[in-house]
């Protein structure tokens, strides 16, 4: 939370979360471009204590933006990242964390065939292998710059409302700090 509010963030607005420049949020982005549009990520902001202060954590999904779900975002009258034409519906309403990570595939573990030793156990086997250098990505970790990109209140304006009621992070409410230390009840 103290990172957050030293950039100017508050809980709820939105961030752009970007890295190296050179390679992402894909190989060759230009700025302006439809597609850096649709794959440079942005996320909402939540505190989180428990993390150091130079710290950030994001969960993945594998519902990511496309360019057809930005085009929706921005066209429909309730603002749903939802494919016309094929229903998809994102969870970003631009990028993922795909956008700002990169793992180096084994190529072992995108074959059925190729013969490796087993990373979780004694033993050599064939093909795909589930652990951190998985195809479809899993936590990493990277260096990364955080910008905000707008309010998170509705339409971009003002404070995200959860983050007035007194029960998050970095802005508990004198009941909610009393609740913390084991004061409320008895």
């Amino acid at each position: 939370p103290q990172a957050a509010k030293d950039l100017g963030l508050n809980e709820g607005d939105y961030v752009y979360v970007d890295a190296n420049p050179e390679d992402r949020p894909f190989v060759g982005a230009r700025d302006g471009s439809e597609r850096n549009e649709a794959f440079r990520c942005m996320v909402r902001v939540k505190f989180n204590h428990s993390l150091p202060y130079s710290m950030t954590i994001m969960k993945h999904t594998g519902w990511i933006a496309t360019e057809r779900t930005v085009k929706a975002h921005k066209q429909r009258p309730d603002g749903r990242a939802l494919a016309a034409d094929t229903g998809y519906q994102a969870s970003y309403r631009y990028g993922s964390h795909q956008s700002i990570t990169r793992s180096w595939l084994m190529p072992m573990h995108q074959t059925d065939s190729l013969f490796h030793k087993d990373t979780g156990a004694m033993r050599f086997v064939f093909g795909f292998a589930v652990d951190n250098h998985g195809v479809n990505t899993v936590p990493k970790e990277t260096l990364i710059r955080i910008v905000k990109a707008e309010p998170g209140g509705l339409n971009g304006h003002g404070t995200w409302r959860p983050a007035t009621t007194g029960t998050s992070p970095g802005a508990e409410s004198e009941m909610m700090q009393r609740y913390l230390r084991g004061e409320l009840t008895s």
